[in-house]
């Protein structure tokens, strides 16, 4: 009679040999080509067809990836000119005075990519800076035309910056 087995963990005795996988995994696949040869025999070169290896062709042929053109200097020089220039209109206009700058070197840029015919890149860099600055540009001719107006009341009507409820107390 037994009462069980001799160990509970399923494991076998030291010196045994194996008869089944550990774990219930199962058996390693055999290759499907058959076993390679023997080492010392001569292979076909790399690249060649192999009876038994060949690999289905795929649809389109492998090209590389264009190279992107250069940035032109000047876009880059517009973009970042314009967006300071923009930002800085907050400090009572001054940076207002760049303005002009990046609206020309945006149009330079922009006519030079076109010219170079693909070979420069960077023309969204160079529209962004010619936008900016013709936005800034309208701003500081509008800053100006209030300047001159001001300046135009002042010397027209002294009076027309007093402080009017002054002169009621009186």
């Amino acid at each position: 009679m037994t009462t069980g087995p001799e160990n509970p963990y399923g494991e076998q005795e030291p010196g045994t040999p194996p008869t089944h996988q550990p774990y219930g995994s199962p058996p390693p696949p055999t290759p499907p080509y058959g076993t390679p040869p023997p080492y010392g025999t001569p292979q076909a070169p790399y690249g060649a067809p192999q009876q038994g290896y060949q690999q289905p062709g795929y649809g389109q042929p492998a090209y590389p990836y264009a190279a992107a053109p250069p940035t032109d200097g000047l876009a880059l020089g517009s973009m970042i000119t314009g967006i300071a220039a923009l930002v800085l209109s907050c400090a009572y206009g001054v940076g207002l005075l760049a303005s002009p700058v990046a609206l020309i070197l945006g149009k330079v840029s922009l006519n030079r990519i076109k010219r170079s015919q693909g070979q420069l890149g960077g023309h969204g860099f160079a529209l962004t800076g010619f936008i900016l600055g013709i936005v800034g540009t309208v701003l500081l001719v509008l800053a100006i035309i209030a300047v001159v107006i001001v300046i135009v009341v002042a010397i027209n009507d002294p009076d027309a910056f007093n402080d009017s409820t002054s002169s009621l107390s009186g």
